[in-house]
């Protein structure tokens, strides 16, 4: 048996200040992820936490290679070869479905640490400054990959990736280089079983391995060819073993490796293996984190708009209730104009005797001037109090429909990728205010509002014109106004008249009169006005009081969360610089 020259493995291991301080600002920086991590929430996946965790164990480790491959790929008799001994069992079918350490020990011998999870212990140098991890096929890899993508290949320095030439590149083999690409390391790719093919076929399939390797990881990383079996002949020969080594491939590849992994490249490898697993958390919670900013921009959009809705809802309401107040205006101005006509026809002297006689000018004045005035104001404010009442439900229906659509908009994107509890809190008071809104327009009968509504307008104005009256229609309550008008008329006009002044002062008396219902009629008018206008705006203040509270506890959400998130993108995005800082200081 010969010793091959594996210089590398004897080398003095270096320990510099230098090296110290990276070591140390890595950690700190890795430390700082995991704190940007904990402000993240409890959305962070724990497999993100142990890659994390287990990138800032191995700086303090040895070196980790990982090497990957189909079962049949000749893996075992690859890394039997790489260590000169025949330390891992061969065959045409899977020996192992576990994941294997092989790591220095004085003496061989295997233990398993838990199913799934196998430490080869082997007197080989290279192991005393590396450990290898043998992963089962990678079609066993892609089936049960949880613990190699958890463990190992966030913490690998390297990935030797290993295919075979009778079956190159196979599905299983592309499936395992998609689930690692994303953490960044260095790998390289070695074709094994090339002594089955001609020079022309070697070049065929090493040609089809580099283009289907860079369309997947989007580079070209190194590739070798190798004949595992002839290397491990050569290692177990001790005449011609040199040659064979040598064409075996096993000599550029363990060229490689020496010059690759030197002390200063092992720990630049070393550095840059966390910085992948770095980059690719910090850069998969920064899309997150801005795919939430960005939700909750468009519902900040959607509360301005709601908000913007109500504001425009009390100036159209106050808008559009002018039309039905000035109806209410119009019967009162008919009214006026009636009275002062009957004023004119009646309060002459050749009717000096329908005058003295109240009852008789009560009478005609009931008839003649009032008439259904009071049928048609209480008619004019109904119809007020069912357009009020029919706005406000028209309101609460648009806002809560605008709400569904909102719970709608972001559910399935929202259950993906940012997922958790932000997600469920933010749907949960979304469906918790469509609730509500839909339990109160479900419990919103319009003539019972109404009615509420109508006896509320009533006893505000008639609490103000006159006291008294009674439970009476508003138009009544009115008309009772107009009566004290008339009364205080015929006993004046009655008075002046037994006492002879009649003549001399009825058209004084007559102007009086008509300036008397004037006067009163404008200012019942005023404070009909006053009085509804009121009404109306406190209507329309509990109405937006009532949404605007369903909706205080999402506003409370969005406002808070857009805060915290603002703060963690400016951490993420610094972390990002810091790491492509550092990136280019071990590079």
């Amino acid at each position: 048996m010969i010793t091959l020259p594996f210089g590398l493995f004897r080398r003095r291991r270096l320990t510099t200040d230098q090296q110290d301080r990276l070591l140390n600002e890595l950690d700190a920086l890795l430390q700082q992820i995991d704190t940007a991590l904990d402000q993240f929430g409890a959305d962070v996946e724990a497999s993100d936490r142990n890659a994390l965790a287990g990138s800032r164990t191995s700086l303090r480790e040895l070196f980790l290679i990982v090497v990957a491959g189909e079962f049949n790929s000749g893996k075992s008799t690859f890394l039997n070869a790489l260590l000169g001994a025949q330390v891992l069992p061969e065959g045409v079918t899977p020996t192992t479905d576990a994941i294997t350490l092989l790591k220095y020990g004085s003496e061989p011998f295997d233990e398993l640490v838990e199913p799934g999870l196998r430490i080869h212990h082997y007197p080989a140098e290279m192991l005393r400054q590396l450990t290898v991890v043998d992963t089962p096929g990678t079609n066993a890899v892609i089936r049960h990959h949880e613990r190699l993508t958890r463990d190992f290949i966030p913490r690998a320095d390297l990935v030797i990736f290993l295919t075979s030439a009778d079956r190159p590149f196979t599905e299983s083999e592309r499936a395992f280089l998609e689930l690692i690409k994303d953490w960044g390391k260095k790998i390289v790719v070695v074709i094994n079983k090339i002594d089955i093919l001609t020079q022309a076929e070697q070049e065929q399939v090493a040609q089809f391995v580099r283009d289907h390797v860079n369309r997947v990881l989007e580079h070209s990383p190194e590739l070798f060819l190798v004949s595992a079996r002839r290397a491990l002949q050569a290692r177990q020969q001790t005449d011609d073993s040199v040659e064979q080594w040598q064409a075996s491939g096993m000599a550029a590849f363990e060229h490689f490796v020496v010059d690759t992994l030197d002390e200063e490249t092992r720990l630049r490898l070393k550095l840059l293996s966390p910085l992948g697993v770095a980059r690719r958390i910090t850069g998969k919670y920064l899309a997150a984190t801005e795919a939430r900013l960005a939700t909750l921009s468009d519902d900040i959009q959607a509360i301005d708009q709601i908000e913007r809705q109500l504001a425009f809802f009390g100036d159209e309401l106050k808008q559009d209730a002018e039309y039905h107040l000035n109806e209410i205006d119009q019967v009162l101005t008919t009214l006026q104009a009636r009275g002062e006509q009957f004023c004119d026809e009646t309060i002459r002297l050749s009717r000096i005797r329908e005058l003295i006689d109240g009852n008789r000018l009560r009478a005609a004045f009931e008839q003649e001037v009032i008439g259904d005035t009071y049928q048609q104001i209480d008619q004019r404010i109904q119809k007020l109090i069912d357009w009020l009442v029919e706005k406000n439900l028209r309101l609460q229906q648009s806002v809560d429909e605008f709400i569904q659509r909102r719970a709608l908009a972001h559910r399935d994107h929202m259950l993906g990728e940012v997922g958790g509890s932000f997600a469920y809190n933010r749907q949960a008071l979304l469906e918790n205010i469509s609730q509500a809104a839909q339990n109160a327009i479900a419990g919103y009968n319009r003539q019972t509002e109404a009615q509420q509504l109508a006896g509320e307008v009533q006893s505000s104005v008639a609490a103000t014109a006159i006291t008294g009256l009674g439970a009476v229609g508003l138009g009544a309550t009115l008309v009772a106004v107009f009566h004290t008008v008339l009364l205080d008329f015929t006993g004046i006009l009655a008075a002046l008249t037994v006492a002879g002044l009649g003549l001399a002062i009825l058209p004084a008396k007559r102007r009086q009169a008509k300036e008397s219902l004037r006067k009163k009629i404008d200012e019942v008018r005023a404070q009909l006005r006053t009085e509804l206008r009121q009404q109306i705006e406190r209507e329309s203040e509990h109405t937006l009081r009532q949404i605007r509270e369903r909706n205080a506890p999402f506003v409370r959400f969005v406002r808070a969360q857009q805060e915290h998130l603002v703060g963690l993108q400016r951490t993420f995005s610094d972390l990002t610089v810091a790491i492509e800082k550092f990136s280019k200081q071990v590079e």
